[in-house]
């Protein structure tokens, strides 16, 4: 039963990746195809109740319960269109994920695949595209690289590849096809996430200075050589980072928080229970057009469930980083790849309301992470316990054991 809905599971990922859109402008059967799909691989293995006995299960449960009553009543009292109060619904359905498909927690090998796959197909798919134009624009209409997955794909593979990977081949390989999220990323003139992935890469590196010290070395050699052979392409993408952030600043997210703010404050009641799914404003960040969302997951939640919301919110959210860190701790590398898309999505973008946020928080909270020991960012006092797992959570078998029972038949 529950290998049908994993396979579920991939399937609907696939569709995700190769057709489908983060925030699709309006329902078709492709939508609804991979609904169904979600919908069998919850009932088919991915509803555990063990998931109750998780610490962060009643916080988010209480946010998505709250904000799904009162965000609904709010927005119809407030005689929202029903169009957009269910298009709002549907997105904040995606917190849900984690709990829906707790029961398929333990087949990391899937759920990586899963994650870096839709990140790597929506960056491909971005890249073949008319909008993938490196200038201030940033334009993508079906939203492909603003997925989180972009850049968890990007931060994935560089990381494993410079600092887990240890057969060479495997480890260049990673690290090039790193490349194609990047560029994508660097299409939309994502400054924010690309800021944080070269700073996170240098924490790593650091860190694996104090661990493996010839590593690093090696690491910082072939960086070096690759940056000066592709150095005109490289000075070609930060001119034109650098060309938006005197076109544009380095953002308008305190102004559009300025008029959510003034929105609020015409209601007090409003600033308590919240405007509503459906609610619209007239956002500066996007040149005073009428919106239903805003660039950041806690001022939405404000905006939408008021007060309440907002403190159910980051209680949810803090409950999730702790497990995170917890069951991640072994591997920097893979809680820094985890934690990069999140950042933006919670303070500095609108990558918040898609599936990949869920599938991200799901990938957040789940335990078996556990890497293998000669992780060269472990320190022997955070390596996992007997028995040894491989990279994905499966137990190793030592060859000598292998040997052993071989000879003993």
């Amino acid at each position: 039963m529950k290998k049908w809905g994993l396979t579920a599971l991939v399937l609907a990922s696939v569709l995700y990746g190769a057709f489908g859109s983060p925030t699709p402008d309006s329902p078709s059967f492709l939508e609804a195809g991979i609904v169904c799909l979600l919908a069998l691989a919850t009932l088919c293995g991915g509803l555990d109740k063990s998931v109750t006995r998780e610490p962060w299960f009643k916080p988010l449960a209480a946010l998505i319960v709250y904000g799904a009553l009162m965000g609904s009543l709010q927005g119809i009292f407030a005689g929202n269109t029903p169009s957009d109060i269910a298009r709002d619904l549907v997105a904040f359905s995606a917190l849900a994920i984690p709990i829906a498909l707790w029961g398929h927690r333990q087949n990391a090998r899937v759920w990586l695949g899963v994650l870096a796959g839709i990140g790597f197909a929506f960056s491909c798919r971005y890249l073949a595209g008319p909008e993938a134009v490196m200038d201030n624009t940033g334009n993508d209409l079906l939203y492909l690289a603003n997925s989180p997955l972009v850049p968890f794909s990007a931060a994935f593979l560089l990381y494993h590849g410079s600092f887990v990977e240890e057969g060479k081949a495997r480890a260049v390989l990673c690290v090039l096809l790193s490349l194609i999220p990047t560029l994508a990323m660097a299409g939309m003139m994502q400054r924010a996430t690309l800021g944080l992935l070269c700073a996170l890469w240098l924490v790593l590196l650091a860190h694996t200075f104090l661990h493996a010290p010839k590593r690093a070395f090696m690491l910082c050699a072939a960086f070096a050589v690759s940056l000066l052979a592709f150095w005109p392409q490289v000075e070609g993408i930060t001119d034109a980072l650098i060309d938006k952030t005197r076109a544009v600043g380095w953002n308008t997210r305190g102004a559009e928080l300025a008029a959510l703010i003034d929105t609020q404050s015409a209601n007090p009641l409003s600033a308590l229970f919240g405007a509503g799914w459906g609610s619209l404003f007239k956002s500066p960040a996007v040149g005073d057009v009428w919106v239903r969302f805003s660039h950041s997951f806690l001022s939405s939640l404000w905006w939408k469930t008021g007060w309440i919301g907002l403190l159910l919110g980051v209680v949810a959210i803090g409950a999730v980083l702790r497990s995170a860190f917890l069951h991640t701790r072994h591997n920097p590398a893979l809680l820094f790849a985890l934690l990069l898309p999140l950042v933006p999505a919670i303070f500095l973008y609108g990558s918040y309301k898609s599936l990949c946020f869920g599938l991200l928080l799901a990938a957040l909270v789940r335990p078996d992470w556990t890497l293998r020991g000669r992780n060269v960012n472990q320190t022997p006092h955070d390596r996992a316990p007997s028995p040894p797992l491989d990279p994905y959570g499966q137990p190793c078998v030592p060859a000598d054991a292998r040997s052993h029972g071989q000879a003993s038949a």
